[in-house]
C-alpha cells in the first residue's frame, strides 16, 4: 500500500480594524475550550458571563456534571453555526483547519492507497489516527479500516451535529484505549420540532470539482415533551479532481535526475521524466542468462511511434505520462441516515436510542499496471521473457533474431524478450469502494437519591466495506504470450493445447492499442482482485454520578462505572492475492478480535471557594483498570488541579498516563511475502580487509564469524564476500503483526488557564502547554537497520528479523515486524481567543471573534533504541515522519451579525516550514525545499428571511485569493504522488464558489 497525504485549512475575517484583531490574535498563541450545559446543548465560550450560576455543566474529557466549572483540559469547540459558516459538506474539512489537527486519511491523499480510497479519519497532535479516539455523544463507534481503531467520520452528517468537542492529552482514564493524544467527541443534536431542508452546490473557478448536497431534518415532539424523535437524511457527492486539470500536475514531475542531481525548475517535468512503462511497450533482446543483447542495429531496445512503426533505442518522448490518469481527490458519494429518540417513561426515568446508517461509495483513478516480464517469469532457465517464436514479434526484429542467432557466434544469441509495458487496453487497476456502516446505540438513564445519575447502554456497530479492482492471471498471460503460427490454418494461436482448449487468446503486446479485447479479456483472472472487510464492535456500559458530600469549597461529586468492549475484524482478500496467482506479491486474510473488561472511576474534589486569594480550589482524579484478552492488565490514571485566585481568572493543569492496546492488525496481519531492496555490509569483506563507507569494524568481525563466510569467499572472484545476481533477487522477507505486542504508554501534561475579564465582556482567553511522551510504540525496524545493527550488536530484537544460508553466509530472508520499540514526543503551546459583543452600529447587532493558534515546540520520534532522535518541528510530512510540523498554524474567525444578515470572513494560516530539514544539499532542490507561509481566506454571507428566518440563503467564496499549492515534485518526501505537491497539506483545488439555502417548515 502505498500511502499518501488531508485538505489544508480554509478562512474568514473582515474590514480593517477586524484585520488588525486578527493580526494580533494570530502574532500571539490559540487553542480554547468551550462547555455545554446539560439543558441546552448551545456551546459557550469558557467563562462565558451568559452561564446561570449553578448551572451544571457537562464537558467531553470528564463523566461528572459539575456546577460552576470550567473544564479542567483545554477544549476546542465547533458548535454547530462554526460549521454553517465554514459551510463544509464534509466535516473533515472544518476539522482539518484546527491547529491541534494533524494530517489523517482523506480524499486528497488516498487515491494511491489499495483500500481505504475517499475514507476521512482525524489524527491529533500529527501523532497518529489510532491514537486519536473519536466519540458520538460520548460513546464509541466502530472503525473505518480493516484491524484498526480509526473512525471513518464520512458516516456522520453535518446537519445533524450540534457541536464538535477536541480534547487534547491523554484521557484514557476516562474513556479507555486510543486516547493518547485526544478526544473527537461528535455530541449529535437531541431534540428538534418541524421539517428543515437545505441544498447547497459549489464548484471551483476552473469549473471542475462539483460538490452538492441535499439534507433533511425532521422532529417532533409529543407526550407533553415526555418524547421526541428526530431524524436527518444527507446525500451529497464531490466529484473529486484530476491530476491533469491542473497545471501544476498535468504532467510527469521528478526532482532529481538519473545521476541523483537536482533539476531546475521549472525543467523537472516533461516527456524527460515519462514513465518507461510505455503504452506501446517498451522491449529488450536477452541472452539465455537475462542479459542485454545489442543485436539490432546496434540496440537491445526498442519501441513503436505513435503510428506503430518501429523505433530502435527508447527516444526521450517515449514514456508515458502516468500524471494524465491519476486523480489529486477521489470521489466521494455519501447517503447518510440518523435517528435519536427519548422517550421518558416516568419522572428522572428516560430511554433512548440512536441510530446512524451510511453508504460511502469512492473510486480511485491510477495509470494502468505497469507490468514487466519478470512480474510473469521467474528468470530460471528456459523462462526468461516472451519466446522469440512470438509471431507477433516485428518483421525486423525477428530477422535480427535470426541473423545473431544464426552467425555462430553464441555470446550475441537472443533467447528470448523482455519488456515494459503499461496493460491500458488490457485492463486497470483502479479501485471502486462501496462501504456501508451501521450503529446503534440504546440505554436508559436517569436520577436515584436526587443528586445521583445514572447511564446503562448498549453500542453494537458494523462495518461491510468491499473494494474491487482488475488484475491479470499470471499463468494464463505467460500462455497468452506463449503464441505460435497453427499450420494448418495458418492462424495465430497459444502454443498449449490444455491452454488452447480453456480458451486462450495470444495477446498482442507490440505497439498501441495492439491487445485485443478477446486476449485481454482471457489474461484477466477470473477472480477479480478484491477486498471484504467486516469490522464489528459491541460496547455494554455503566456509569454511576453523583455528589457524596459537601466539603469547604463544594460538592465532592465522583463518577464510577464498568464498561465491556468486543472488537471483531475481517480483511478477506482474493484468492488469487492469497496464493500470489495474480500482478501482486502473496497477501494472506487477517482475522483477530479482542474483548476487554473495564472499570473507572473519577473524583472531582473542590478544596476551597469564595476566600481571598481564592475564588475557587479543587482537585480532579481519575483512573481505569482494564483487562484485554490480548494484552492483559493495563492502568490508566490521571491527576489535576484548578485553582482560581480571583473570579475571571482560572489556572489548571493535568498530568495522565494514557494507553493505547495494540489494534487487530497489529496483532494480528499473517506475514504478507514481498521482496525488499537491502544492502548486507558484509559485501566487500574480507579475510583481512572491509569496506570502511558502508562496514564498520565490528560488522566485520561479525561477517567474518558467519557459517559460510569462508565458503563464501573462497569462491568470489575478487576474493572478499560476494553475492550473486539470482541470489539478490531472491531475498525475500515477511511483514506482519506481532501476537506479542504489549501496550503503548503515554505521559502526558497540560498546564495552562481561563481569562475572562470583567473589564472586557465576552471576553475569554486560554493559553495551555501541553506536553505527551509515547514509550513503546508501535512501530517496525527497516530492514537495512535489523541487518546492520544485527551485525553491530547482535541484539535479539535485530538478529530475529534477519536469516542468512548457513552455507553461504548469504542473507535469504529480512522480515519486518512490528514491535513495541519506537518513542514519540510532541509539546507546543494552544492558545484560543473568543470575544463577542454587540457595536451598536445598527439594532442587535453582534460582533463575533474566534482563534485558535498553536506554537509547536517539538514533534519528535525514535523509531528504535539507539536511534537518531527525529525532529518532525518545521519539516512537512512524508517518509515515515509524524506529520507536518508547523512551527505557527492557526485559525481565526470574524462574524458580524445584524438584522437577518451574517457576514464571516475566515483565514487559516500555516506558517513557514521546509520539506525536509537541513536541506538536500543541491541548490536546485533547496529552492523548492522552503516552503513560504500560507494564508487561505474564505468569505460567507447569510440572508434571512422573516424574523423567524425560516428561508435562509448564503453565498460563499473559499481560497478567495486563489492561493496555489507549494510545487513540490516527486522526490520530495512530503509529495502526494500524483499531484506534485503536499495535497494532504495545501489546498489543491484553487478558489472555490459555492451557494445554498435551507428552509424551515
Amino acid at each position: 500500500m502505498q500511502i499518501l497525504r488531508s485538505p489544508s485549512l480554509k478562512s474568514r475575517a473582515a474590514t480593517g480594524s477586524a484585520l488588525a484583531v486578527l493580526g494580533l490574535a494570530l502574532i500571539a498563541p490559540p487553542a480554547f475550550a468551550q462547555v455545554t450545559t446539560s439543558g441546552d446543548t448551545s456551546a459557550q465560550a469558557e467563562g462565558s458571563p451568559s452561564r446561570a450560576q449553578g448551572e451544571e455543566i457537562i464537558v467531553t474529557g470528564s463523566r461528572i456534571a459539575r456546577p460552576e466549572l470550567e473544564a479542567n483540559v483545554p477544549i476546542a469547540a465547533l458548535p454547530a453555526e462554526a460549521l454553517e459558516q465554514d459551510a463544509a459538506i464534509n466535516v473533515q474539512d472544518t476539522l482539518s483547519e484546527l491547529p491541534q489537527v494533524g494530517i489523517g486519511t482523506s480524499r486528497t491523499n488516498s487515491n494511491f492507497l489499495t483500500g481505504a480510497n475517499g475514507v476521512a479519519t482525524v489524527n491529533l497532535r500529527n501523532l497518529g489516527s489510532n491514537r486519536t479516539l473519536v466519540l458520538v455523544n460520548g460513546r464509541r463507534f466502530v472503525a473505518g479500516l480493516a484491524g484498526s481503531s480509526a473512525v471513518d467520520i464520512n458516516n456522520i452528517p453535518t446537519d445533524f451535529i450540534e457541536r464538535v468537542d477536541v480534547v487534547t492529552g491523554g484521557a484514557s482514564a476516562v474513556y479507555g484505549s486510543e486516547a493518547i493524544s485526544g478526544v473527537v467527541n461528535f455530541i449529535l443534536k437531541s431534540k428538534f420540532d418541524g421539517i428543515q431542508a437545505r441544498g447547497q452546490y459549489g464548484i471551483t473557478d476552473r469549473g471542475d470539482n462539483p460538490r452538492y448536497m441535499g439534507s433533511l431534518t425532521v422532529g417532533k415532539s409529543f407526550m407533553d415533551d415526555r418524547a421526541n424523535i428526530i431524524a436527518n437524511f444527507t446525500y451529497d457527492r464531490d466529484a473529486g479532481l484530476f491530476s491533469r486539470n491542473r497545471s501544476i500536475s498535468d504532467q510527469d514531475c521528478f526532482a532529481v535526475d538519473s545521476a541523483g542531481v537536482g533539476i531546475s525548475s521549472p525543467d523537472q517535468c516533461g516527456p524527460a521524466f515519462y514513465s518507461s512503462y510505455a503504452a506501446q511497450g517498451r522491449f529488450e533482446l536477452l541472452d539465455a542468462n537475462g542479459a542485454r543483447v545489442n543485436a539490432l542495429n546496434g540496440q537491445g531496445l526498442f519501441t513503436f511511434d505513435p503510428s506503430n512503426n518501429l523505433v530502435t533505442g527508447f527516444p526521450v518522448g517515449s514514456g508515458f505520462n502516468r500524471n494524465a490518469a491519476r486523480r489529486i481527490s477521489v470521489p466521494l458519494e455519501r447517503y447518510l441516515g440518523s435517528a435519536i429518540a427519548n422517550f421518558e417513561i416516568a419522572d428522572g426515568v428516560t430511554l433512548y436510542a440512536e441510530g446512524t446508517y451510511g453508504r460511502v461509495k469512492s473510486s480511485s483513478q491510477i495509470e494502468a499496471t505497469p507490468l514487466d516480464y519478470t512480474d510473469l517469469y521467474d528468470q530460471s532457465p528456459g523462462n526468461i521473457g516472451i519466446p522469440i517464436t512470438n509471431p507477433f514479434i516485428p518483421a525486423a526484429v525477428q530477422a535480427a533474431i535470426a541473423a545473431a542467432n544464426g552467425d555462430a557466434d553464441p555470446s550475441n544469441d537472443v533467447s528470448a524478450l523482455g519488456f515494459r509495458r503499461r496493460q491500458n487496453e488490457v485492463f486497470s487497476r483502479s479501485n471502486t469502494a462501496d462501504r456501508e456502516t451501521w450503529r446503534v446505540a440504546a440505554g436508559i438513564r436517569g436520577n436515584i437519591l436526587n443528586d445521583w445519575r445514572y447511564d446503562i447502554s448498549y453500542v453494537y456497530g458494523h462495518l461491510k466495506d468491499f473494494t474491487a479492482s482488475q488484475d491479470i492471471d499470471n499463468a494464463r498471460y505467460r500462455n497468452a504470450l506463449d503464441a505460435i503460427v497453427d499450420p494448418g490454418t495458418g492462424q495465430v494461436v497459444c502454443r498449449d493445447p490444455a491452454a488452447r482448449a480453456a480458451g486462450c487468446v495470444p495477446i498482442n503486446l507490440f505497439g498501441f492499442g495492439t491487445a485485443s479485447p478477446q486476449a485481454s479479456a482471457y489474461v484477466q483472472s477470473a477472480i477479480p482482485k478484491s477486498e471484504r472487510i467486516t469490522n464489528s464492535q459491541q460496547v455494554a456500559s455503566i456509569n454511576l454520578s453523583g455528589d457524596l458530600l459537601e466539603l469547604p469549597g463544594g460538592k465532592l461529586a465522583i463518577a464510577l462505572g464498568g464498561e465491556y468492549r468486543k472488537e471483531k475484524s475481517v480483511d478477506d482478500l482474493d484468492e488469487l492475492t492469497n496464493t500470489g496467482g495474480n500482478s501482486g506479491n502473496q497477501i494472506p486474510d487477517t482475522r483477530g478480535s479482542f474483548d476487554v473488561w473495564e472499570v473507572y472511576g473519577e473524583a472531582n474534589v473542590p478544596i476551597l471557594s469564595e476566600v481571598p486569594f481564592f475564588h475557587y480550589l479543587g482537585l480532579t482524579g481519575a483512573a481505569r483498570y482494564s483487562d484485554y484478552s490480548t494484552v492483559g492488565k493495563v492502568f490508566s490514571w490521571n491527576a489535576g488541579a484548578e485553582w482560581a485566585p480571583v473570579d475571571g481568572l482560572r489556572l489548571r493543569g493535568v498530568y495522565a498516563v494514557a494507553n493505547r492496546a495494540p489494534n487487530i492488525g497489529e496483532l494480528f496481519s499473517a506475514p504478507a511475502e514481498t521482496f525488499p531492496n537491502v544492502t548486507d555490509p558484509c559485501i566487500g569483506v574480507s579475510s583481512t580487509g572491509f569496506n570502511a563507507t558502508t562496514t564498520s569494524s565490528a560488522q566485520a568481525a561479525t561477517c567474518r564469524s558467519l557459517p559460510g563466510f569462508g565458503a563464501n569467499v573462497a569462491a568470489s572472484p575478487t576474493g572478499s564476500f560476494f553475492y550473486d545476481l539470482a541470489d539478490i533477487q531472491g531475498i525475500n522477507g515477511f511483514d506482519g503483526g506481532n501476537i506479542n505486542l504489549q501496550e503503548e504508554t503515554a505521559k502526558t501534561l497540560t498546564l495552562g488557564g481561563v481569562l475572562t475579564p470583567r473589564f472586557a465582556p465576552g471576553l475569554a482567553i486560554s493559553v495551555d502547554y501541553f506536553r505527551i511522551k509515547v514509550k513503546d510504540a508501535i512501530g517496525t525496524v527497516p530492514r537495512d537497520i535489523s541487518i546492520g545493527q544485527c551485525l553491530e550488536t547482535g541484539a535479539t530484537e535485530f538478529c530475529q528479523n534477519v536469516i542468512r544460508n548457513t552455507n553461504t553466509g548469504r542473507l535469504t530472508t529480512v522480515n519486518s515486524q512490528l514491535a513495541n520499540i519506537a518513542d514519540l514526543k510532541t509539546s507546543g503551546i494552544d492558545v484560543a481567543v473568543r470575544y463577542n459583543r454587540a457595536l451598536g452600529l445598527v439594532t442587535d447587532d453582534r460582533l463575533d471573534v474566534n482563534v485558535f493558534y498553536t506554537y509547536l515546540i517539538s514533534l519528535q520520534k525514535r523509531a528504535f533504541a539507539g536511534a537518531p532522535l527525529e525532529e518532525n518541528r518545521g519539516q512537512l510530512s512524508g517518509d515515515g515522519r509524524l506529520g507536518a510540523g508547523f512551527k505557527h498554524k492557526a485559525s481565526a474567525r470574524l462574524g458580524y451579525t445584524f438584522d437577518n444578515v451574517t457576514l464571516s470572513w475566515q483565514v487559516n494560516y500555516l506558517g513557514k516550514i521546509v520539506d525536509t530539514l537541513g536541506g538536500y544539499g543541491d541548490a536546485n532542490l533547496d529552492v523548492l525545499n522552503n516552503v513560504g507561509d500560507r494564508f487561505y481566506h474564505d468569505v460567507q454571507a447569510r440572508f434571512g428571511v422573516g424574523e423567524d428566518k425560516k428561508f435562509e440563503f448564503y453565498l460563499g467564496v473559499d481560497n478567495l485569493f486563489d492561493k496555489a499549492p507549494p510545487f513540490l515534485p516527486s522526490g520530495f518526501a512530503s509529495n502526494v504522488t500524483g499531484t506534485e505537491t503536499a495535497a494532504d497539506t495545501y489546498d489543491p483545488f484553487g478558489r472555490r464558489f459555492y451557494a445554498g439555502a435551507r428552509v424551515k417548515f
